[in-house]
This record gives structure tokens, sequence and C-alpha cells, in this order.
């Protein structure tokens, strides 16, 4: 436990699972949150909920909300002028300019606060896909055929389908499309190009059958620890999942062979120390025939860390704090070491199916293992996130049918 004078910022898309935990590790807590579920107040001592100070809702700002966050973030400091620390969750993985006014502002204004979060430059590197399958090829790592959009006029005559088109810099699987056949590649790209499409910002990839997992490590810029490695559970129809590649949820630990995990460990803690990377981050793969293909990085902490917190019995968000600290990483080198995962936990990630009215989002609430609550202050649409599932057990199989259960009574209520 810490000093209750110890105050932390936190700045996200979701920052409900980050507060949770750094409150219960004892710190003072504030968050700048796009969505302000319910379960998020007791964790911090005040709020800016984008949502509500914009009176708006999902949809209408769910593209431009990075943009926003700088103006809040600051408001919140000059509010609260002597915060400690500030982390930055999801949501501003590839807004370089919004993070840069944010520091910028900090040191123009001089505030206190210190940054626990890698710096800019770092996110960058760490960001370019392009640039990390070099430095995975000349380890002979094994990376999905890619060419750059621009690019595609060299190698037109060789594409081959199914493949993949995504943003270069993309989070949450949004932005990526699985291509089957030219017309189909034709008719998404005529779409594309309807709004603003910069061949630059996009690429073409080799589609990679397999399993998709993730790996969550902690660093200090020089040493590199792995925390778990977890199943991801990507575009589920179940979940009415609004894209293919959306990101559901998560299954910790992934209990893949060992031999598998050897090699997704080898890669993370490669790159990372070869990033500098600090604190907790993730990377993203798909496993296919026992072999990891790195699908991307994101520099900061993974939407599984409460997940992984509850498998381990550890909070994480203290170790990420700590890890800042050069005199404290040997202490947590050893605090991860003697941990063993005690439980398995399946995280799902429900969406809407359809509009979902205020006294259902209520009883929705109150069933038993539902995180993210929505504010009953208005109707859910389709396609928004509803709520967090998140479930434990000493039997793989039994966290995620019990996960199954809580799926289908809030199928029950919204019928």
């Amino acid at each position: 436990m810490v000093d209750k004078t110890n105050s932390i910022l936190v700045v996200g898309f979701n920052t409900r699972p980050l507060a949770y935990s750094l409150n219960k590790a004892g710190y003072e807590i504030y968050a700048v949150d796009f969505f302000g579920d319910l379960d998020l107040y007791p964790s911090v001592k005040d709020s800016l909920i984008l949502t509500k100070e914009l009176a708006t809702n999902y949809d209408s700002i769910k593209n431009k909300y990075a943009k926003l966050f700088p103006d809040f973030t600051i408001k919140m400091l000059e509010k609260y002028p002597e915060i400690d620390y500030l982390i930055i969750g999801s949501g501003l993985d590839d807004a370089y300019k919004e993070r840069e006014d944010i520091l910028n502002e900090i040191h123009n204004e001089k505030y206190k606060i210190i940054s626990l979060n890698n710096d800019v430059k770092t996110i960058k590197r760490a960001r370019d896909i392009e640039f990390i399958f070099k430095r995975l090829k000349a380890h002979e790592f094994r990376v999905p055929f890619t060419i750059s959009y621009d690019g595609l006029e060299n190698y037109s005559n060789n594409l081959r389908f199914p493949c993949v088109l995504k943003k270069k810099r993309s989070a949450g699987g949004i932005n990526i499309f699985n291509i089957k056949n030219p017309e189909e590649f034709s008719a998404i790209i005529k779409n594309l190009k309807l709004r603003q499409f910069n061949p630059l910002d996009w690429a073409i990839q080799e589609y990679i059958k397999g399993i998709p997992i993730s790996c969550t490590t902690i660093s200090n810029g020089k040493e590199c620890e792995v925390i778990s490695i977890n199943q991801q559970i990507i575009g589920e129809q179940f979940l009415n999942s609004p894209k293919e590649f959306m990101y559901c949820g998560n299954i910790v630990p992934a209990d893949l062979q060992e031999s598998d995990e050897q090699q997704i460990s080898k890669l993370s803690i490669m790159l990372s120390i070869e990033l500098g990377l600090k604190g907790i981050n993730g990377f993203d793969f798909v496993l296919k025939d026992h072999r990891p293909f790195l699908m991307e990085i994101n520099p900061r902490i993974p939407g599984s860390i409460r997940a992984s917190e509850t498998s381990l019995g550890l909070n994480l968000m203290d170790l990420h704090i700590k890890s800042f600290a050069q005199n404290k990483w040997d202490k947590i080198k050893s605090q991860l070491k003697s941990s063993k995962f005690n439980c398995y936990s399946t995280k799902f990630i429900f969406f809407a199916p359809k509009e979902i009215y205020k006294t259902q989002i209520v009883k929705i609430n109150n069933l038993e293992g539902i995180h993210d609550k929505t504010e009953p202050i208005r109707s859910i649409l389709k396609g928004e996130p509803v709520c967090t599932i998140l479930v434990k057990n000493k039997v793989k199989s039994e966290s995620y049918n019990k996960a199954l259960e809580i799926v289908s009574k809030i199928n029950e209520i919204i019928e």
C-alpha cells in the first residue's frame, strides 16, 4: 500500500478497470473518461466524462474523441494542479499530437504531474508496423507478408486472397477488413474513398488464420518480464461484435503449449527491450501451426489487465507505477516470479444487438459478474458496448461457460 497523498490522473476511452485497481492499491484517483460507467465513480475522487460534458452519445463522437482528451485533461489539471502522476490508457494509441499537446501544456504551466507512460517517440516506433517487421526479419522471425497500399501497383498481379486491408495504425480491431476476392477489394476501396482515404495510411497484409493471442509484459526501459499470455476473443457474433476483428475480450491464461509460450515470450521481451518500453504493455499475435505472427504492439496498458490481475491475484497497476522507479525493479521481478495463476478469468465485452432501453439496462447492471455498467440515462444503441463480463474459475471451461451463462441472461432481458 502507498500513502494516500499519491494521486493519479487516468485518461482514456475506458478508465474504469485502471481506476479500480489503482484505488484498491491506495492511490487517490482522478479520471478523464469517455463513458462514465456507474462502477467508475466509487474508485475516483473526481472525473470528467466526455459524453456528459459534451451532452452527446457514443456514436456521435466515437471517431473523434481522441482530439477532445487534451482539453479535458488540462481542465482537470487546472482544477487539481497537485496531482502526482499521469497514466494514459486506451483511446490515444496513435494520437501523437494530442499526447504532445498534453505534455507541452504540463511543461508550459509547470504542473508537477509526472507521466507514467512511454514517451511519444517510443510509441511512434512501436506503432510503426513496417519498422517492427523489419526488426523481426533481422532477428529471423517470420512476419505476415505486408505491403503499403501506395505500393500496390508493384504487387497487384501477385496479390493473393483472402487478404487483410488495414490501417497501419489501428486499435481494438477497428479499420481492418478481411477481403475474400478482387471484387470485394474494389468495393471496399471505393467506399473508403468516399471518406478521408490516404493510401500512405493503409497496408495490405497476408491473412493469417489461427488463434488470436496477446502477451502482457512489464518493463523498465532496459529489462522486461512477461506477466501473462492470453487468449483473445475477437469479432464474436454471440457478443454482437460490430466488426469482424473487433476486440471482445480475453481468457487468461491462454494455456498454450510451453514451446508456443516460449516463442511468444521471447519475441515480446526482445521487442520491449529494443524499443525501450516502460510499464505494462501489450503485444497481439496470431498463432498458426505453432508459429506466432505479430499483428501489432499496444504500448500502453492493455484491455486484458483486470483478467490478468484476477488470475494472478496481483495488483498489476501498482506494479506499473513502481516499474518507473529503478530501485523497485528487482522487487517487481521477484514478485512476478513467485506468482502463480490461481484461476482462469474470462472477459467478454457485450455489444448491443439492437436498442436496449433504460429499464433493461438496470436489470443487466444487477446481474452478477457485470462490470463497466452503463448509466441508465438513455437507451444503448445497436453496436454500442453494453457492459463487460468477468468470471473466474479454477477450471478454464467453467470460467468460459459461466461467462456464456451471463450472456444468455442478458439476451433474456433484452428479448
